[in-house]
């Protein structure tokens, strides 16, 4: 190959190379990018939205969940940005998921804590209704609508049963028993022995009881201690 043939070939590569390089660092960064219209994803399902997103070259990036109450658990809120914008393909669309809010534990709670506790999930108390309970005291919440565990919505109401206090029973007659027999007889029917003194009474034996306060038959409520008096 002369010397003229090969100048010819060095500068025809140099040009080839120069003019890959300025194409590639210059003016391919200046042409138009394609740009994609972003779909409305709010009230998709992950799988569906990404359905919908990839074969317009786009991402699905899931940033939180969180409790929302227009849209269904599991579906897709608070999409950024929004549907109608334009995104170049590989760029990224941003969704929150909509969760179940569960509806937590109040029974054994105060009416008060339970109120507090239901603020803090964005939840209000509904109606708040007495029912009798045996061996919750007054006040204490035995039941909740919705029941804990289920779905509830933010800004919802609860509704809130609880305890009258203890239902008020007949004290059974323990006159003439011993006083094992009394306790006995006092503890099945929910109540105590209270405080024990000495007595006098002829027409009795010694040993049993011989008054009781209160009286048999009237009504005291559970728990509630029983004096006795013991014939000497």
């Amino acid at each position: 190959m002369g010397r003229q043939a090969l100048l010819t070939v060095v500068l025809s590569i140099a040009m080839t190379s120069a003019t890959y390089l300025s194409m590639h660092f210059l003016v391919k960064p200046r042409l138009p990018v394609h740009a994609v219209d972003v779909p409305s994803l709010s009230g998709l399902s992950p799988d569906q939205a990404r359905g919908l997103l990839e074969p317009r070259g786009l991402l699905l990036i899931l940033d939180e969940e969180r409790p929302d109450e227009h849209a269904q658990a599991g579906t897709l809120i608070d999409q950024r940005p929004l549907a109608g914008s334009r995104l170049r393909r590989g760029e990224d669309v941003h969704a929150a998921v909509a969760k179940a809010l569960k509806m937590p534990k109040l029974t054994g709670m105060s009416s008060e804590e339970a109120r507090a506790a239901l603020e803090q999930l964005k939840l209000k108390v509904g109606s708040v209704a007495e029912v009798s309970a045996s061996g919750a005291p007054k006040g204490q919440v035995v039941a909740t609508t919705p029941a804990a565990g289920a779905e509830a919505r933010p800004d919802g109401t609860v509704d809130l049963q609880v305890s009258a206090g203890p239902q008020a029973q007949p004290v059974p007659s323990v006159v003439g028993k011993s006083k094992s027999t009394a306790t006995a007889l006092l503890e099945k029917a929910g109540f105590t022995v209270g405080s024990l003194r000495v007595g006098s009474n002829d027409d009795y034996d010694q040993g049993v009881v011989i008054r009781q306060n209160p009286a048999a038959n009237a009504t005291a409520a559970p728990g509630s201690k029983i004096d006795l008096t013991i014939n000497d």
